[in-house]
């Protein structure tokens, strides 16, 4: 089984700062209109119990999670089906048959591409599977080898 990209943690790491922030930034948006309009009176233990509990989850999110994430995603391309085992604490296993595959999409957003990654979506006619990043060479190594696979098939 192929494991991720090495640079996937890094992108995954930064991808949860961003998202840590933009929330933070939402909350003292939220905390200021409460204190301006004084609309709900929380005592201070509780503000700081909050704190800390985002600091918690913070510290998961952006120092754990990513490594775990890499740690137990895999993926395998055979010669008639993709094979993807994602989950950290519930394992999830999916075999596609390739002669099943209706679409293949690639996705590189502006941070993606400074780390030099893609992500893969694989539809078939009842869902759509993630491919964990990838290099943006493998991903499209992947994609070709699974659109020849069908064309062949199909002649």
């Amino acid at each position: 089984m192929n494991q991720t990209n090495p640079n996937v943690v890094h992108y995954w790491r930064l991808k949860a700062f961003i998202h840590c922030v933009i929330f933070l930034v939402i909350l003292l948006i939220l905390f200021f209109i409460n204190q301006w309009f004084d609309l709900v009176s929380l005592p201070n233990w509780s503000v700081l119990l909050i704190i800390g509990i985002i600091t918690v989850q913070w510290l998961f999110y952006i120092g754990f999670r990513p490594r775990l994430k890499a740690k137990y995603w895999r993926y395998k391309l055979h010669e008639d089906q993709l094979e993807i085992i994602k989950g950290i604490w519930f394992r999830n296993q999916v075999s596609i048959p390739l002669l099943r595959v209706q679409n293949i999409e690639s996705d590189v957003g502006p941070i993606a591409k400074k780390f030099g990654i893609a992500e893969l979506k694989v539809t078939t006619a009842s869902q759509t599977n993630h491919l964990p990043e990838l290099n943006a060479e493998e991903a499209s190594r992947i994609q070709q080898s699974i659109q020849t696979s069908i064309e062949t098939s199909l002649n």
